[in-house]
């Protein structure tokens, strides 16, 4: 399993509780410095744990990263308005910006089971540097999250088709009680900029 976007490991601890430890190999991303202390914390030193403070994106680099707190849930590499919410992004931070693909390498990853993507708006970024491994089929399933953040990117649920739809890749959402509505085509009433959860899957 990859967690991009791991935050302080709420999702880490709930996988492996429910899969069993030994059996999820898992690589976690987190940018953020206050979050990525929480997260070595929670599941740290635990065998097949690999952290990493590092953000993934289309190409390697160094990026800013805007928060309204430390350990936000909501840091994102864009500075996000949220003003009608009362929520300022007056914090930030520099860090480094690795490729899925380029780590795989290193690492000598060959498969990525679950890829999961949570980094507010982002996530195209992410997917465009894992290109390597979505062309080979070696990505079994990616969730994502989509929201209130890809107003401020300016992304749409028809570019995740779009960019999956080239590597064969079926897109269902994740209904609240955690069932699949698979959706076999794009449609306009799909762009509601409300948290929303997707998995994409290779047949």
């Amino acid at each position: 399993m990859f967690d991009v976007g791991a935050n302080r490991g709420q999702c880490c601890a709930v996988v492996r509780r429910a899969l069993g430890a030994r059996a999820v190999g898992l690589h976690a991303f987190e940018p953020n410095a206050d979050a990525f202390a929480e997260l070595a914390r929670r599941v740290g030193g635990q065998a097949g744990v690999r952290l990493n403070r590092v953000a993934l994106g289309a190409r390697r680099g160094r990026a800013r990263l805007f928060y309204d707190r430390p350990a936000s849930g909501l840091a994102s590499l864009t500075r996000r308005d949220l003003a009608h919410l009362g929520i300022t992004f007056a914090l930030s931070e520099d860090v480094e910006v690795e490729t899925l693909d380029e780590y795989c390498r290193a690492q000598g990853v060959e498969r990525i089971d679950l890829l999961k993507l949570d980094v507010e708006g982002h996530e195209l970024d992410v997917l465009r540097g894992a290109t390597g491994m979505l062309g080979a089929g070696r990505v079994g399933l990616v969730t994502f999250e989509f929201g209130g953040c890809h107003v401020d990117t300016r992304t749409f649920v028809r570019d995740f088709f779009r960019l999956f739809g080239e590597y064969g890749m079926a897109l269902a959402r994740i209904t609240p009680s955690g069932y699949l509505t698979p959706l076999p085509r794009y449609r306009e009433d799909l762009e509601q900029f409300r948290t929303t959860n997707f998995v994409a899957i290779r047949p």
